[in-house]
Protein backbone atom coordinates (compact mmCIF):
# COMPACT_ATOMS: atom_id res chain seq x y z
CA UNK A 1 0.00 0.00 0.00
CA UNK A 2 1.16 3.15 -0.53
CA UNK A 3 0.09 7.28 0.11
CA UNK A 4 0.15 9.11 -3.26
CA UNK A 5 -0.30 13.08 -2.08
CA UNK A 6 1.20 15.25 -5.29
CA UNK A 7 0.02 15.46 -9.10
CA UNK A 8 3.47 14.20 -10.46
CA UNK A 9 3.02 10.98 -8.46
CA UNK A 10 -0.48 10.40 -9.50
CA UNK A 11 0.37 11.14 -12.94
CA UNK A 12 3.08 9.05 -12.96
CA UNK A 13 1.23 5.65 -11.28
CA UNK A 14 -1.45 6.42 -13.67
CA UNK A 15 0.93 6.05 -17.04
CA UNK A 16 2.82 2.62 -15.90
CA UNK A 17 -0.47 0.98 -14.19
CA UNK A 18 -2.05 1.66 -17.69
CA UNK A 19 0.95 0.62 -19.50
CA UNK A 20 1.49 -2.60 -17.09
CA UNK A 21 -2.13 -3.99 -17.15
CA UNK A 22 -4.39 -5.15 -19.73
CA UNK A 23 -7.68 -4.87 -18.13
CA UNK A 24 -9.36 -1.05 -16.72
CA UNK A 25 -12.92 -0.97 -14.11
CA UNK A 26 -12.91 2.52 -13.05
CA UNK A 27 -15.83 4.10 -11.59
CA UNK A 28 -15.01 8.17 -11.46
CA UNK A 29 -17.19 11.12 -10.28
CA UNK A 30 -15.47 13.38 -13.43
CA UNK A 31 -13.27 13.16 -16.29
CA UNK A 32 -11.72 15.51 -18.40
CA UNK A 33 -9.77 15.65 -21.43
CA UNK A 34 -6.00 17.15 -22.43
CA UNK A 35 -3.66 15.16 -20.00
CA UNK A 36 -1.54 12.70 -20.69
CA UNK A 37 -3.19 9.68 -18.82
CA UNK A 38 -6.31 11.10 -20.68
CA UNK A 39 -4.16 10.14 -24.21
CA UNK A 40 -2.89 6.78 -22.43
CA UNK A 41 -6.26 5.63 -22.23
CA UNK A 42 -7.10 6.71 -25.73
CA UNK A 43 -3.93 4.71 -26.80
CA UNK A 44 -4.92 1.81 -24.91
CA UNK A 45 -8.70 1.63 -25.45
CA UNK A 46 -8.89 -2.15 -26.18
CA UNK A 47 -8.12 -2.41 -22.85
CA UNK A 48 -11.70 -0.67 -21.05
CA UNK A 49 -13.55 -3.26 -19.33
CA UNK A 50 -15.90 -1.05 -17.87
CA UNK A 51 -15.58 2.87 -17.49
CA UNK A 52 -18.40 4.66 -15.31
CA UNK A 53 -18.29 8.68 -15.21
CA UNK A 54 -20.64 11.14 -13.41
CA UNK A 55 -21.77 14.06 -15.15
CA UNK A 56 -22.89 15.52 -11.91
CA UNK A 57 -23.19 19.80 -11.83
CA UNK A 58 -21.91 19.60 -15.28
CA UNK A 59 -18.10 19.07 -14.23
CA UNK A 60 -17.32 16.27 -16.67
CA UNK A 61 -15.44 17.78 -20.36
CA UNK A 62 -17.63 17.48 -22.98
CA UNK A 63 -14.36 16.73 -24.72
CA UNK A 64 -13.92 13.33 -22.60
CA UNK A 65 -17.53 12.35 -23.55
CA UNK A 66 -17.11 12.94 -27.20
CA UNK A 67 -13.99 10.74 -27.36
CA UNK A 68 -16.03 7.72 -25.93
CA UNK A 69 -19.63 8.50 -27.87
CA UNK A 70 -21.10 5.10 -28.48
CA UNK A 71 -18.75 3.16 -26.51
CA UNK A 72 -20.89 0.34 -24.76
CA UNK A 73 -17.60 0.21 -22.36
CA UNK A 74 -17.73 3.70 -21.37
CA UNK A 75 -20.98 4.52 -19.38
CA UNK A 76 -21.78 7.90 -17.93
CA UNK A 77 -23.99 8.54 -15.18
CA UNK A 78 -26.22 11.14 -13.27
CA UNK A 79 -27.97 9.23 -10.34
CA UNK A 80 -31.56 10.41 -8.95
CA UNK A 81 -30.36 10.83 -5.26
CA UNK A 82 -27.25 11.59 -3.75
CA UNK A 83 -24.04 12.68 -6.20
CA UNK A 84 -22.49 10.09 -7.87
CA UNK A 85 -18.77 10.77 -6.39
CA UNK A 86 -16.58 7.42 -6.07
CA UNK A 87 -12.50 7.53 -7.51
CA UNK A 88 -11.78 4.13 -7.78
CA UNK A 89 -9.83 2.93 -10.80
CA UNK A 90 -8.52 -1.00 -10.98
CA UNK A 91 -5.89 -2.13 -13.30
CA UNK A 92 -6.14 -5.63 -13.70
CA UNK A 93 -4.39 -8.97 -15.37
CA UNK A 94 -5.54 -11.85 -13.28
CA UNK A 95 -8.02 -11.88 -9.87
CA UNK A 96 -4.64 -12.24 -8.16
CA UNK A 97 -2.71 -9.27 -10.09
CA UNK A 98 -4.49 -6.01 -9.42
CA UNK A 99 -3.94 -2.51 -8.38
CA UNK A 100 -6.04 -0.17 -7.77
CA UNK A 101 -5.77 3.81 -6.95
CA UNK A 102 -8.05 4.99 -4.54
CA UNK A 103 -8.89 8.39 -2.89
CA UNK A 104 -9.85 11.96 -4.11
CA UNK A 105 -8.71 12.66 -7.16
CA UNK A 106 -11.11 12.36 -10.25
CA UNK A 107 -9.70 11.17 -13.74
CA UNK A 108 -9.40 15.23 -14.90
CA UNK A 109 -6.24 17.28 -15.88
CA UNK A 110 -6.97 19.46 -12.56
CA UNK A 111 -6.10 16.31 -11.01
CA UNK A 112 -3.23 15.84 -12.16
CA UNK A 113 -1.66 19.31 -12.47
CA UNK A 114 -2.65 21.66 -9.54
CA UNK A 115 -5.09 20.21 -7.31
CA UNK A 116 -4.16 19.05 -4.09
CA UNK A 117 -5.18 14.95 -3.88
CA UNK A 118 -4.67 12.24 -1.59
CA UNK A 119 -4.48 8.53 -3.10
CA UNK A 120 -3.93 4.98 -1.73
CA UNK A 121 -2.18 2.48 -4.38
CA UNK A 122 -3.58 -1.04 -3.38
CA UNK A 123 -2.46 -3.87 -4.36
CA UNK A 124 -3.02 -7.69 -4.37
CA UNK A 125 -0.35 -8.14 -1.94
CA UNK A 126 -2.22 -6.12 0.48
CA UNK A 127 -4.32 -7.68 3.12
CA UNK A 128 -7.52 -8.76 2.29
CA UNK A 129 -6.77 -8.62 -1.48
CA UNK A 130 -9.15 -10.97 -2.37
CA UNK A 131 -11.90 -8.94 -0.67
CA UNK A 132 -11.35 -5.26 -1.93
CA UNK A 133 -11.05 -7.15 -5.48
CA UNK A 134 -14.33 -8.10 -5.26
CA UNK A 135 -16.04 -5.42 -3.34
CA UNK A 136 -14.15 -3.00 -6.35
CA UNK A 137 -15.35 -5.01 -9.12
CA UNK A 138 -19.18 -4.58 -7.39
CA UNK A 139 -18.98 -1.18 -7.19
CA UNK A 140 -17.46 -0.53 -10.90
CA UNK A 141 -20.39 -3.14 -12.27
CA UNK A 142 -23.72 -1.72 -10.08
CA UNK A 143 -22.48 2.41 -11.66
CA UNK A 144 -21.88 0.81 -14.97
CA UNK A 145 -25.57 -0.78 -14.73
CA UNK A 146 -26.86 2.19 -13.68
CA UNK A 147 -25.44 4.61 -16.35
CA UNK A 148 -25.73 5.05 -20.29
CA UNK A 149 -23.58 5.10 -23.17
CA UNK A 150 -23.67 8.60 -24.71
CA UNK A 151 -24.70 9.30 -28.23
CA UNK A 152 -24.13 12.18 -30.44
CA UNK A 153 -27.58 13.67 -29.65
CA UNK A 154 -26.78 12.82 -25.53
CA UNK A 155 -23.97 14.92 -25.94
CA UNK A 156 -25.41 17.73 -27.82
CA UNK A 157 -27.51 18.51 -24.85
CA UNK A 158 -25.01 17.98 -22.38
CA UNK A 159 -22.72 20.89 -23.95
CA UNK A 160 -25.41 23.04 -23.54
CA UNK A 161 -25.93 22.48 -20.05
CA UNK A 162 -21.86 22.20 -19.30
CA UNK A 163 -21.53 25.70 -21.47
CA UNK A 164 -24.38 27.66 -19.55
CA UNK A 165 -23.22 26.21 -16.26
CA UNK A 166 -19.63 26.81 -16.48
CA UNK A 167 -19.58 30.81 -15.25
CA UNK A 168 -21.57 29.65 -12.20
CA UNK A 169 -19.04 26.55 -11.18
CA UNK A 170 -16.42 29.21 -11.73
CA UNK A 171 -17.82 31.74 -9.95
CA UNK A 172 -17.85 29.61 -6.56
CA UNK A 173 -14.12 28.87 -6.72
CA UNK A 174 -13.54 32.79 -7.36
CA UNK A 175 -12.34 32.38 -10.92
CA UNK A 176 -13.73 34.88 -12.66
CA UNK A 177 -12.44 35.14 -16.31
CA UNK A 178 -8.70 33.89 -17.31
CA UNK A 179 -6.88 31.63 -15.40
CA UNK A 180 -3.74 33.45 -15.83
CA UNK A 181 -5.12 35.94 -12.75
CA UNK A 182 -4.77 34.51 -9.55
CA UNK A 183 -8.67 34.22 -7.99
CA UNK A 184 -9.68 35.38 -4.84
CA UNK A 185 -12.20 33.95 -3.02
CA UNK A 186 -15.87 35.27 -3.29
CA UNK A 187 -15.83 36.02 1.15
CA UNK A 188 -12.31 37.37 0.75
CA UNK A 189 -14.45 40.29 -1.74
CA UNK A 190 -15.52 42.97 0.38
CA UNK A 191 -18.21 44.51 -1.81
CA UNK A 192 -19.11 41.18 -3.20
CA UNK A 193 -20.57 40.54 0.50
CA UNK A 194 -22.07 43.88 1.61
CA UNK A 195 -26.24 43.48 2.33
CA UNK A 196 -28.01 45.95 0.60
CA UNK A 197 -28.39 47.87 4.11
CA UNK A 198 -24.74 47.74 4.35
CA UNK A 199 -24.46 48.64 0.30
CA UNK A 200 -27.10 51.57 0.75
CA UNK A 201 -25.46 52.99 3.94
CA UNK A 202 -22.39 53.66 1.30
CA UNK A 203 -24.53 54.61 -0.63
CA UNK A 204 -26.37 57.55 1.58
CA UNK A 205 -22.38 58.32 2.36
CA UNK A 206 -20.52 58.79 -0.44
CA UNK A 207 -23.78 60.93 -2.39
CA UNK A 208 -24.09 62.80 0.61
CA UNK A 209 -26.57 65.58 -1.12
CA UNK A 210 -26.29 64.41 -4.56
CA UNK A 211 -28.61 61.30 -4.39
CA UNK A 212 -31.28 62.80 -5.54
CA UNK A 213 -29.44 64.39 -8.17
CA UNK A 214 -27.98 61.08 -9.28
CA UNK A 215 -31.47 59.32 -9.31
CA UNK A 216 -32.59 62.20 -11.64
CA UNK A 217 -29.40 61.50 -14.29
CA UNK A 218 -30.83 57.93 -13.78
CA UNK A 219 -34.75 58.77 -14.57
CA UNK A 220 -34.18 60.67 -17.42
CA UNK A 221 -32.34 58.27 -19.07
CA UNK A 222 -34.94 55.63 -18.58
CA UNK A 223 -37.16 58.27 -19.85
CA UNK A 224 -35.43 58.66 -23.45
CA UNK A 225 -34.85 55.03 -23.98
CA UNK A 226 -38.22 54.43 -23.15
CA UNK A 227 -39.44 57.34 -25.63
CA UNK A 228 -38.38 55.98 -28.52
CA UNK A 229 -37.72 52.57 -30.38
CA UNK A 230 -34.35 53.05 -31.36
CA UNK A 231 -31.51 55.33 -29.95
CA UNK A 232 -31.22 57.59 -33.11
CA UNK A 233 -34.44 58.83 -32.65
CA UNK A 234 -33.45 60.78 -30.37
CA UNK A 235 -32.65 64.56 -30.73
CA UNK A 236 -28.60 65.06 -31.08
CA UNK A 237 -28.69 66.65 -27.05
CA UNK A 238 -30.57 63.94 -25.85
CA UNK A 239 -28.57 61.18 -26.88
CA UNK A 240 -25.27 63.26 -25.55
CA UNK A 241 -27.28 62.85 -22.69
CA UNK A 242 -27.27 59.55 -22.69
CA UNK A 243 -23.66 59.16 -23.99
CA UNK A 244 -22.05 61.50 -20.73
CA UNK A 245 -21.05 64.66 -23.22
CA UNK A 246 -22.21 68.46 -22.63
CA UNK A 247 -25.42 68.86 -23.79
CA UNK A 248 -28.71 71.53 -23.75
CA UNK A 249 -31.01 69.43 -23.08
CA UNK A 250 -33.42 71.72 -21.82
CA UNK A 251 -34.60 69.27 -19.07
CA UNK A 252 -34.36 69.87 -14.77
CA UNK A 253 -31.74 67.83 -14.05
CA UNK A 254 -29.88 67.36 -17.20
CA UNK A 255 -27.12 69.51 -16.21
CA UNK A 256 -25.76 66.43 -14.00
CA UNK A 257 -25.09 64.64 -16.99
CA UNK A 258 -21.76 64.11 -16.15
CA UNK A 259 -22.62 61.82 -13.52
CA UNK A 260 -22.21 57.87 -13.65
CA UNK A 261 -18.87 58.73 -15.95
CA UNK A 262 -18.21 61.47 -18.26
CA UNK A 263 -17.06 60.79 -21.46
CA UNK A 264 -16.61 64.35 -22.18
CA UNK A 265 -12.94 63.93 -23.50
CA UNK A 266 -14.12 61.16 -25.78
CA UNK A 267 -13.54 62.89 -29.00
CA UNK A 268 -14.08 60.50 -31.68
CA UNK A 269 -17.19 58.79 -29.32
CA UNK A 270 -18.89 61.98 -29.35
CA UNK A 271 -18.22 62.44 -33.34
CA UNK A 272 -19.93 58.71 -33.78
CA UNK A 273 -23.06 60.64 -30.77
CA UNK A 274 -23.33 63.82 -33.14
CA UNK A 275 -23.32 61.99 -36.33
CA UNK A 276 -26.29 59.21 -35.39
CA UNK A 277 -23.69 56.21 -36.06
CA UNK A 278 -26.24 52.93 -36.92
CA UNK A 279 -24.02 50.54 -35.01
CA UNK A 280 -24.13 52.52 -32.15
CA UNK A 281 -27.88 52.24 -31.95
CA UNK A 282 -27.95 48.77 -33.14
CA UNK A 283 -25.60 48.00 -30.27
CA UNK A 284 -28.03 49.81 -27.79
CA UNK A 285 -30.87 47.77 -29.61
CA UNK A 286 -29.56 44.26 -28.12
CA UNK A 287 -29.74 45.24 -24.55
CA UNK A 288 -33.17 44.44 -23.15
CA UNK A 289 -35.04 47.35 -21.23
CA UNK A 290 -36.27 44.93 -18.90
CA UNK A 291 -35.11 41.35 -17.62
CA UNK A 292 -32.25 39.70 -16.81
CA UNK A 293 -28.90 40.25 -19.31
CA UNK A 294 -26.80 37.30 -20.79
CA UNK A 295 -23.51 37.06 -22.44
CA UNK A 296 -24.84 36.74 -25.68
CA UNK A 297 -26.69 39.95 -25.33
CA UNK A 298 -23.71 41.62 -24.75
CA UNK A 299 -21.79 39.67 -27.35
CA UNK A 300 -24.22 41.14 -29.54
CA UNK A 301 -23.96 44.66 -28.30
CA UNK A 302 -19.63 44.85 -28.49
CA UNK A 303 -19.92 43.16 -31.82
CA UNK A 304 -22.33 46.28 -32.71
CA UNK A 305 -20.74 48.68 -30.91
CA UNK A 306 -17.34 47.68 -32.08
CA UNK A 307 -18.21 48.32 -35.70
CA UNK A 308 -18.56 51.94 -35.26
CA UNK A 309 -15.08 52.48 -34.80
CA UNK A 310 -13.62 50.43 -37.28
CA UNK A 311 -10.28 52.40 -38.53
CA UNK A 312 -10.09 54.27 -35.49
CA UNK A 313 -7.77 53.84 -32.44
CA UNK A 314 -10.66 53.31 -30.43
CA UNK A 315 -11.41 49.91 -32.89
CA UNK A 316 -9.40 47.61 -29.96
CA UNK A 317 -11.27 45.98 -27.29
CA UNK A 318 -10.45 48.63 -24.43
CA UNK A 319 -12.47 51.49 -26.14
CA UNK A 320 -14.54 51.48 -22.29
CA UNK A 321 -16.87 54.20 -23.48
CA UNK A 322 -19.60 51.53 -24.58
CA UNK A 323 -19.80 50.96 -20.36
CA UNK A 324 -21.48 54.54 -20.06
CA UNK A 325 -24.28 53.73 -23.08
CA UNK A 326 -24.99 50.14 -20.90
CA UNK A 327 -24.95 51.69 -17.76
CA UNK A 328 -27.84 54.26 -18.61
CA UNK A 329 -29.27 51.76 -20.75
CA UNK A 330 -29.35 49.27 -18.17
CA UNK A 331 -27.84 50.64 -14.63
CA UNK A 332 -29.58 47.47 -12.82
CA UNK A 333 -26.60 45.72 -14.35
CA UNK A 334 -23.94 47.80 -15.44
CA UNK A 335 -21.50 50.75 -14.48
CA UNK A 336 -19.54 52.52 -16.31
CA UNK A 337 -15.90 51.72 -16.26
CA UNK A 338 -13.82 55.05 -16.31
CA UNK A 339 -10.38 56.75 -14.99
CA UNK A 340 -12.41 58.16 -12.07
CA UNK A 341 -13.34 55.32 -10.75
CA UNK A 342 -11.18 51.97 -11.96
CA UNK A 343 -8.77 52.19 -9.27
CA UNK A 344 -10.67 52.21 -6.72
CA UNK A 345 -13.11 49.32 -8.02
CA UNK A 346 -10.73 47.11 -8.92
CA UNK A 347 -8.86 47.19 -5.64
CA UNK A 348 -12.05 46.28 -3.78
CA UNK A 349 -12.90 43.49 -6.48
CA UNK A 350 -9.39 41.80 -6.22
CA UNK A 351 -9.10 42.07 -10.10
CA UNK A 352 -6.39 43.59 -12.11
CA UNK A 353 -7.05 47.30 -13.37
CA UNK A 354 -4.64 47.02 -16.48
CA UNK A 355 -5.80 46.14 -19.83
CA UNK A 356 -9.13 45.88 -19.18
CA UNK A 357 -11.15 45.33 -22.00
CA UNK A 358 -15.02 44.07 -23.71
CA UNK A 359 -14.07 40.25 -22.31
CA UNK A 360 -12.73 40.94 -18.94
CA UNK A 361 -15.41 43.86 -18.39
CA UNK A 362 -18.09 40.81 -18.23
CA UNK A 363 -16.42 38.42 -16.64
CA UNK A 364 -14.03 40.31 -14.51
CA UNK A 365 -17.09 43.39 -13.48
CA UNK A 366 -20.39 42.13 -14.45
CA UNK A 367 -20.17 38.73 -13.33
CA UNK A 368 -19.38 39.43 -9.64
CA UNK A 369 -22.24 42.06 -9.47
CA UNK A 370 -24.63 39.38 -10.64
CA UNK A 371 -22.77 37.16 -7.50
CA UNK A 372 -23.15 40.02 -5.24
CA UNK A 373 -25.10 39.29 -2.03
CA UNK A 374 -26.63 43.35 -2.49
CA UNK A 375 -27.14 42.59 -5.96
CA UNK A 376 -28.98 39.22 -5.84
CA UNK A 377 -30.92 40.12 -2.24
CA UNK A 378 -31.91 43.49 -2.23
CA UNK A 379 -34.33 44.75 0.72
CA UNK A 380 -35.66 48.30 -0.33
CA UNK A 381 -37.32 50.33 2.37
CA UNK A 382 -38.16 53.08 1.43
CA UNK A 383 -39.18 54.99 -2.27
CA UNK A 384 -35.55 56.27 -2.56
CA UNK A 385 -34.32 52.88 -1.89
CA UNK A 386 -36.41 51.48 -4.35
CA UNK A 387 -35.00 53.60 -7.06
CA UNK A 388 -31.40 53.11 -6.09
CA UNK A 389 -32.51 49.45 -6.69
CA UNK A 390 -33.01 49.84 -10.11
CA UNK A 391 -29.74 51.42 -10.83
CA UNK A 392 -27.33 49.54 -8.05
CA UNK A 393 -25.41 48.28 -10.54
CA UNK A 394 -24.81 51.99 -11.24
CA UNK A 395 -24.21 53.49 -8.45
CA UNK A 396 -20.80 51.64 -7.72
CA UNK A 397 -19.67 54.70 -9.55
CA UNK A 398 -20.47 56.81 -6.40
CA UNK A 399 -18.90 54.45 -4.13
CA UNK A 400 -15.90 54.01 -6.45
CA UNK A 401 -15.75 57.84 -7.21
CA UNK A 402 -11.96 59.04 -6.61
CA UNK A 403 -10.67 62.89 -7.69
Amino acid sequence: MKLITTAKELEKEFRRLTEQYDHFYWSTAWASSGSKPFNDLLTNKGKIQKIVVGIHFYQTHPDFIEAFLNDKKVHFIQQPEGTFHPKLYLFADKTDKWEIILGSANFTTAAFSSNTEASLLITHKDSNSAETYNNAIKLVDKTFSDGKTFNKLDLEKYHIAWKNHRQKIKSLSGQYGSKKRKPKPIHEVPMMNRSWSEFMTEVRNETSHGLDRRLRTIEIAKELFESVNHFNELSEDQRKFIAGIPNKLDIKGAEDWGYFGSMKGAGIFKNKIINKDINISNALGCIPNTGHITKGQYDNFINEFKKAFIGTRLEDAKNLTATRLLCMKRPDTFVCFDSKNRSALCKDFGIIQSEMDYERYWDDIVERIYDSNWWQNPKPKSETEEKVCDARAAFLDSLYYEE
